[in-house]
């Protein structure tokens, strides 16, 4: 599951003010220099510092009581923190949002901080808890104008599957891959994930298609980290229709990719390793 970075422009003062809100001012600058260097930070993939700088805007966004703020940037510290293979601290990032009672978080940041949980347990294994999660998103979507319907869609096909219900799985999945509406991201999870129940279902030729299909959307999107599972992906469905020239070179790039995230690379070094 595409784990999405969600960005908030935050506004300083100007002019003159009394000096509460002279302080107000400066933090709100803080609060912006910090989100600003988290999100440089992820574009040259120096994930643990954005983690960092993340957090630092979390801190400030707390003194300021500022819900968006607050939400936007513990949602983007755990999902940064996810990419760590930090699980555990990236579960804990959304703690602000999830166990805080004491600020009004809007539906759209509930939603998105819930599914976040959910995406994270669906990570760990933790099938149960990513369906309780991912159900109350699906509640709260369902009282208001909700824009994440696809991305719930594809994290109950991915319970389904993880739960050994790969008809189901792809059943969801489908429907996702094949409205005209949801988003070109969560279309490859869709497609990816149709890939992987074709494959539990003991059709692994019938999953190249939608799993190469996955691939160019993602890499025309340039996330490494979708690439490489895709490729991955295609490695395991290469190999199991008998194709083992192809499961070879699915393979190998899949190494070269990883390989280029280790060390550091940018997604466009990575595209060009792909590009042969």
């Amino acid at each position: 599951m595409r784990a999405l970075l969600f960005s908030l422009a935050v506004l300083s003062g100007c002019g003159s003010a009394p000096p509460a809100a002279n302080n107000a001012s400066l933090a709100q600058s803080r609060l912006a220099q910090a989100e600003t260097r988290a999100a440089a930070q992820v574009k040259s993939g120096d994930y643990a510092a954005a983690a960092r700088q993340y957090a630092e805007a979390v801190r400030i966004a707390l003194t300021l009581e500022n819900a968006e703020a607050i939400a936007a940037n513990a949602i983007n510290q755990s999902v940064v923190l996810q990419w760590l293979g930090h699980d555990a601290d990236a579960r804990a990032a959304l703690a602000p949002v999830l166990d805080n009672t004491r600020i009004a978080f809007s539906e759209r940041r509930k939603i998105q901080a819930e599914l976040r949980r959910a995406i994270l347990e669906l990570a760990t294994g933790n099938t149960g808890a990513a369906a309780v999660w991912a159900g109350q998103a699906e509640n709260r979507c369902a009282q208001s104008r909700c824009e994440y319907a696809a991305t719930l869609t594809n994290v109950r096909a991915q319970v389904e599957l993880d739960g050994g219900n790969a008809a189901e799985a792809a059943r969801l999945a489908q429907s996702v891959a094949g409205s005209g509406g949801a988003p070109r991201a969560e279309i490859a999870n869709a497609l990816r994930t149709l890939g992987r129940a074709q494959q539990a279902q003991g059709q692994p030729a019938a999953a190249l298609q939608p799993l190469r299909q996955a691939l160019d959307i993602d890499r025309e999107l340039g996330d490494p980290r979708k690439i490489l599972a895709d490729l991955s992906e295609l490695a395991r469905a290469a190999q199991g229709a008998g194709d083992a020239a192809a499961a070879g070179e699915y393979k190998e790039r899949a190494q070269a990719v990883s390989r280029a995230m280790n060390d550091g690379r940018s997604v466009a070094d990575m595209e060009a390793l792909l590009r042969r």
